[in-house]
Order: C-alpha cells, then structure tokens, then sequence
C-alpha cells in the first residue's frame, strides 16, 4: 500500500474478558445495546510498508466534542501551563519579584511551577482528558486566592499582581468552559 491510496478501515476485534462482566450495566460505546441504537464509527486507520516488507497499522480514536474546537482550547491552556509552570519551576524568584510575594522560591515553585507543569504535560499529551481541566479550575481558585491578597495596598507590585489576576479570571473562564465540554466528550472506538 502506498501513502497516497486513500486509508481503508480494518475491524478491531475486542475480547470479552472477565472485566466486562462489571461494565455490562453501563452503556458505553463498544457494548451491543449502544451499537443497536447508533451506526458504527471506524476508528481512522492507515497502514504504512515498513523496510523489510513489514506492516505498521496506526489507529486512532475517533474524539467527538461540541463544538469541535474543546480539544484545541485545552491543548492552548496546556501549552499556557507548560510555560508558565517553568517559569515557576525555573525561576521562582522572577515569579516572586513580579508579584510581590515574600514566601520562599521553594513554596513558589511547588505551589505555582510544580502545579502548573504537572496539568500542562497532560494536556499537551491528551486535550481531552477532562482531569486535568478540573485541577487547572481549582488551581485557578488558589491562585485568585493568592494574587486578591497580593492586590492590598501593602504590596508595591499590587499593579502586577491585578493584571496576572485579570489574566487568570480569563484563563479560568477558558478553563471552566473547556473542562465541561470535555466532561461531556464520547469516545467511539470500532
């Protein structure tokens, strides 16, 4: 098969183990009931001629999500949490500078930089996994915590700390939005 002849769908088979027994009651994707109700997804395939003569067969899930564009939102916050996650971890104490906050870089990077890295790899790995969404929301909250006590008049770099907090309420929003449409995400596996 070459790269340009269009993917042709192969069937997964699926065995029936013990552990299907537990998720007989719930309706999922790959049970008889849910597929009697709704016509069959072919997961996208395409096979690829390895050198030697070998096959390499690569399968995805097929994502579904309304509107479409939830992934691409999650993987930008991802991407936003990657960055600001090792400005925290790197440089702890540029972060305290800019915000005013007089703890130690140690609580600064496990608190902010630790946090934020942790829920930015797993999204850049997977936009969909709602998890994720919901500890960015809650870390969110902490840091609207964090930067209202850091917006007092006692704080010479309060000005700082009030646009990081306009920042994070709109990041937060994106947050909110993206971790209800993911919850709601179907995955559809053939």
């Amino acid at each position: 098969m070459s790269l340009d002849a269009p993917p042709t769908p192969s069937p997964r088979r699926r065995s029936r183990g013990d552990g299907e027994s537990s998720l007989a009651q719930e309706l999922r994707s790959w049970s008889e009931e849910r597929r009697a109700k709704t016509p069959p997804a072919t997961a996208p395939t395409r096979t690829f001629r390895l050198p030697g003569g070998k096959q390499m067969t690569l399968s995805t899930d097929r994502v579904r999500a309304a509107p479409a564009v939830s992934p691409q939102i999650s993987m930008v916050l991802g991407q936003n949490a990657l960055g600001l996650g090792l400005w925290g971890l790197l440089a702890p104490d540029s972060v305290n500078r800019f915000l005013g906050i007089r703890g130690s870089a140690h609580t600064t990077r496990a608190l902010f930089g630790a946090r934020e890295l942790a829920t930015g790899v797993i999204l850049a790995s997977d936009p969909t996994k709602s998890s994720a969404l919901w500890a960015r929301v809650a870390g969110d909250v902490f840091d609207i915590l964090v930067l209202r006590r850091l917006s007092r008049r006692d704080n010479p770099k309060r000005g700082n700390a009030r646009l990081a907090m306009g920042v994070v309420l709109a990041i937060t929003a994106l947050d909110v939005m993206a971790a209800v449409r993911m919850t709601n995400v179907k995955r559809d596996c053939a």
